[in-house]
């Protein structure tokens, strides 16, 4: 199974990756090695994640930051439709789920 980001989650990822490595160095760093483990964790299983939405995405959690992949399975690829912060409003996400995945 392969992943793709939609333009915006990876928008937000990029953006957290950046933020923490301008609070200390290699902090960017550690929220990539985070978010590499998650993805590899839902890529293995993707069906084994908290559904949280009718659409079919679904939720993994980082363990030492406070940001949750949200994704879906559209054919052989995992879709993280969102790279989202827990303090940000629940569903923001859903208005992208009829976007294209980034290219």
């Amino acid at each position: 199974m392969k992943h793709e980001f939609l333009q915006d989650a990876e928008a937000e990822y990029l953006e957290s990756v950046r933020f923490y490595e301008e609070r200390q160095t290699g902090l960017g760093a550690v929220l990539i090695s985070e978010f590499e483990h998650a993805l590899f964790l839902a890529l293995e299983r993707p069906q084994g994640w908290r559904l949280v939405h009718p659409s079919g995405v679904r939720c993994i959690g980082l363990s030492r930051f406070p940001y949750a992949i949200f994704y879906r399975v559209i054919g052989d690829t995992l879709q993280i439709t969102a790279f989202a912060h827990h303090r940000k409003r629940p569903g923001y996400w859903i208005s992208r789920l009829g976007r294209n995945v980034r290219t």
